[in-house]
């Protein structure tokens, strides 16, 4: 053996025996006890809190050096309470003293019972521990100003080989939080941690629980987190395996695993939440769950998830989440934290959204509806805050196999939004419904003081009938349809948009009919009306046509149309008129003109009526207008036309039926005359 070699193990060997020999005289000589009252003097000077030792402070020695501590408790901070901020009944570590010498660090268990913590905030902000936390800052500001100036040795030291833990230990712990300015309390209960021995690549167990009870919501459960993980120092990388998860009516698996080496960290993981009920979760949390339309709904959720991600950013592989009879395929990614670029594409095989709507029957609520809807006229809505729009930079993609909603039937969806500061844009937005297609785009300026936005559209193919009765329950109108419209306005409640909205619309039916009138029938009845006779006998209540068009001009609101055509083998309908959104009123004026044979079901006709133009009138409330036959200007058109003979029965019935007048004629002539006399002038 050469004599470098025997110098250094003296060397080392009188080293560890001075080691060794120090150690023994710190365990025999020095008794920890005797420096109860200084340790407690330095922690008042420094924080100003009272901490009192009610056990012993004891040593363990070879081959583990250790340190246990009694009952001991750290008093609050001035104007808290209770009286003690942290109490412990026990408190064991130790680390090995051999393995010190290679680098290594060997802890035993860590034991920790009894931990008592109660961590308040006043009404005013101020924490509990905020005194603790400036005491810290200024102890570390002034060993850094003192390392600044002495220390020129810029070498790292040598690097931890291995660390290793026999386990750690943590029972009967309570963390209370009062929050006083917000009027809530938050407390862990009964906490226990237990984790199994730690070593370099070797996997060892762990379990996490406790008690938790919030004020609100108002929950009471106990959490439960266990699995098995492992540690490689020499990789860099960290993995849970055989991770349950387990809460309130909830049970979620999965695994994790992480890396970080030479500066940079990716991490990935899978999450798989087991069946469980929307609606018994909900009433877990204290809230009540709604009362929908199917009593089943939101009673059946589950979810399977895989991520990954690095420091920069992090991608959703894919989510699928079921709930109830629908699957909801979710993939996505978030790239650069400091300023987030997201991006969400999501699929929704098939739903029926009318499922988790109230029952019809809580619509009709008598008093309870109308006391809300007077609430809500002098409470008039809100614009919403989009102040979180601005800044972001999102893309996200919708589409939907099937919907119904609103009684709805509505196939293929395609959605797109971008939202780039402040300015959200969808473009397409795309379905198909009732036989037809709907194609529009739309933006909306979220960087104004009201949100402005605009909107186009294109509706062809669709049959009217079908979806009028799908949505209102009534099918005023049959045919293919065609509307078309480009709009603009600011502000997003009901009466801002009624009050803004301003562009162009234009819209064709064919093959179709106008349900709830029957222009024919309606205009036999005023024929009869005139010559005395009773009405015509029932006919359905519609008018065929071959083909309706029109245009209309929105401007704030005031919607008007000056062309509106309806033709049928029967009857010409030219109109024009206006109907005002933000007074929900309209006045409109609808001209038939009779080109073909009015023939009722008796078999009667109107050939004089043939040519002559028959107003009738739209007026009203928009949700329930008046439609009625303009009689007065009916009777105008015949005796200013052909029909004016002067026939004694006829002059006698209008004046009797119509203007309640006198029934006197002139007899001695037999010039046609006009038994109105001046009545129908134009004023």
């Amino acid at each position: 053996m050469s004599k470098a070699i025997k110098i250094s193990l003296i060397i080392v060997g009188a080293v560890l025996t001075l080691f060794i020999a120090a150690a023994v005289a710190l365990v025999i000589l020095v008794d920890p006890n005797e420096y109860k009252d200084e340790i407690a003097q330095a922690v008042k000077e420094n924080t100003g809190r009272e901490l009192i030792f009610e056990g012993d402070i004891g040593f363990n020695f070879f081959p583990w050096l250790g340190l246990d501590v009694g009952p001991m408790a750290l008093g609050n901070a001035p104007g808290f309470a209770p009286t003690e901020m942290v109490r412990i009944n026990k408190a064991e570590a130790s680390i090995q003293i051999m393995p010190l010498l290679s680098g290594n660090i060997a802890i035993g268990n860590v034991v920790l019972d009894g931990l008592t913590l109660n961590l308040t905030k006043n009404a005013k902000g101020v924490t509990n521990w905020d005194d603790l936390a400036k005491s810290e800052e200024t102890t570390q500001e002034k060993p850094a100003e003192v390392e600044t100036e002495k220390s020129t040795d810029t070498s790292t030291g040598s690097p931890l080989e291995t660390l290793s833990i026999e386990g750690v230990k943590i029972t009967n712990a309570n963390v209370l939080y009062d929050d006083q300015q917000a009027g809530k309390k938050t407390s862990l209960g009964n906490l226990n941690l237990l984790v199994g021995e730690v070593g370099n690549a070797t996997r060892f167990p762990f379990e996490l629980s406790f008690d938790l009870k919030l004020d609100d919501p108002k929950i009471d459960t106990r959490p439960v987190l266990e699995g098995v993980a492992k540690f490689d120092q020499d990789a860099g990388t960290f993995e849970i395996e055989e991770m349950k998860f387990t809460a309130l009516n909830l049970k979620l698996t999965g695994l994790f695993f992480a890396k970080a080496k030479d500066g940079a960290t990716a991490f990935s993981g899978e999450l798989k939440l087991a069946e469980a009920s929307v609606k018994k979760l909900m009433k877990e949390i204290s809230i009540e769950p709604p009362v929908t339309a199917d009593p089943a709904a939101l009673e059946k959720l589950s979810m399977d998830m895989k991520f990954n991600g690095t420091d920069t950013g992090v991608d959703l592989e894919n989510m699928t989440i079921k709930l109830d009879d629908t699957t909801i395929s979710i993939n996505g990614s978030v790239t650069n934290f400091d300023k987030p670029a997201i991006k969400v594409i999501a699929n929704i095989d098939d739903i029926d959204a009318d499922r988790y709507m109230p029952p019809a029957s809580e619509s009709t609520d008598g008093g309870k509806t109308e006391s809300s809807a007077q609430t809500q006229e002098t409470a008039p809505a809100q614009e919403p805050d989009l102040s979180a729009l601005k800044g972001q930079n999102v893309y996200a993609k919708l589409t939907i196999g099937k919907l119904k909603a609103m009684n709805l039937r509505i196939n293929e969806i395609l959605c797109e939004l971008t939202l780039r500061n402040g300015v959200a844009t969808i473009k397409p937005f795309a379905a198909k419904l009732y036989d037809g297609e709907l194609v529009g785009h739309s933006t909306l300026n979220a960087n104004t003081a009201v949100a402005t936005w605009k909107e186009a559209a294109t509706l062809k193919g669709v049959q009217a009938g079908p979806l009028l009765k799908d949505l209102v329950g009534k099918d005023h109108l049959h045919g293919a349809t065609v509307v078309k419209y480009d709009v603009v306005g600011r502000g997003l409640t009901p009466d801002n948009i009624k009050k803004s909205i301003t562009g162009t619309a234009s819209f064709a039916f064919t093959d179709g009919a106008i349900m709830g009138v029957n222009i024919a029938k309606m205009l036999r009845d005023g024929w009869n009306t005139l010559k005395g006779k009773s009405a015509t006998t029932d006919e359905p209540a519609k008018t065929d046509f071959a083909e309706l068009l029109g245009s209309a001009t929105l401007t704030n609101g005031h919607i008007v149309n000056k062309d509106l055509l309806m033709k049928s083998p029967l009857l010409r309908v030219t109109g024009k008129g206006w109907a005002n959104l933000p007074k929900n009123s309209t006045d409109y004026t609808a001209t038939v003109t009779v080109v073909g044979t009015l023939k009722g079901q008796d078999g009667a006709s109107m050939e004089d009526l043939k040519g002559l133009p028959l107003p009738i009138n739209v007026k009203g409330d928009l949700n329930d207008p008046k439609i009625s036959l303009d009689t007065k200007a009916l009777a105008e058109a015949l005796f200013k036309g052909k029909l004016g003979q002067g026939t004694k029965d006829l002059e006698k019935n209008l004046k009797q039926k119509l203007l309640g007048g006198s029934t006197s004629t002139d007899s001695t002539t037999d010039k046609p005359t006009n038994p109105l006399g001046g009545l129908f002038k134009k004023k």
